[in-house]
């Protein structure tokens, strides 16, 4: 069972590194509220991806605008918090009834709306900039060119692998091609 455990490790980490991404190509990781851009595992700053992105127009724009909605979203959210806490916190009023005063609050249900609304117009525009950078990554990655494949031929295909321990106790491969 352990030696099982084992090679299923080995294989997996031995094939970890078949799909890897090309070269130049980046990629986008999501965190709380933004969307960061790495490239061969490193975090690029904006004045990278921009210099990056200088001769493509389209990724340029989309990543622009991303950059100019990631800090209006959360303000505009915010904005509607308090806009709401204040609807519902409400405003003292007194009336006479039958002689007695009394205490009431006044609470605005269009603040209040107003301020859902714009909770969920800055959730909106935080999610859209993570949008933008993810589709301006998408469309950079697609305007690379493919790497040549070295040794590859249109008709071969595998016909048998193997892999194991050898008779002399190293781990390998043996791949039979058709």
């Amino acid at each position: 069972m352990k030696k099982n455990l084992l090679l299923l490790i080995i294989l997996f980490f031995s094939f970890n590194n078949i799909f890897a991404q090309k070269a130049d190509s980046l990629y986008a990781k999501r965190v709380f509220l933004a969307t960061n851009i790495y490239k061969n595992g490193i975090k690029l700053s904006n004045a990278k991806v921009t210099k990056l992105y200088k001769d493509t127009w389209q990724p340029k724009i989309k990543y622009k605008w991303s950059n100019i909605l990631k800090p209006i979203g959360p303000v505009v959210a915010l904005g509607g918090i308090g806009l709401a806490v204040v609807a519902l916190k409400g405003v003292d009023a007194t009336a006479v009834i039958d002689g007695k005063n009394v205490d009431y609050k006044i609470r605005s249900l269009s603040k209040l709306l107003m301020g859902i609304g714009l909770v969920v117009g800055g959730l909106s525009m935080v999610e859209s900039s993570n949008e933008l950078a993810q589709h301006s990554v998408d469309i950079y990655n697609s305007m690379l060119k493919p790497v040549k494949k070295v040794g590859y031929r249109r008709h071969s295909s595998i016909d048998k692998i193997k892999f194991g321990i050898t008779p002399s106790n190293a781990i390998g491969f043996f791949i039979s091609l058709k």
